[in-house]
């Protein structure tokens, strides 16, 4: 058995469950593909990079999206409160810079 925990994936998802792993003290090895290669979605190297300029769209708790980042922000995501932290005004959307 291994004494760590391997996340594929240094998107979101990926940056946010090796967040959430390691903060339970449990090790964590996370594998990312860039910069070795890009898809051509990506512009840079860093991990949990944001595609598109409304990726996290309506904070609305009426829509899935509204009501998924409101679980996220009870569970203490750290992607979640880094977007919150830069969000804009943009009707009912949370956008990042």
């Amino acid at each position: 058995m291994n004494d760590y925990i391997t996340v594929i994936g240094g998107g979101l998802a990926g940056c946010e469950a090796a967040y959430q792993i390691a903060r339970r003290g449990i090790k964590v090895k996370l594998y990312e593909m860039k910069p070795i290669k890009f898809s051509p979605a990506h512009s840079n190297e860093n991990l949990a990079e944001i595609v598109c300029s409304n990726s996290f769209k309506s904070n609305l708790h009426t829509n899935a999206c509204g009501l998924l980042k409101e679980e996220l922000r009870m569970l203490n995501s750290l992607l979640i409160n880094c977007a919150d932290k830069v969000s804009v005004p943009a009707r009912s959307s949370t956008c990042c810079r």
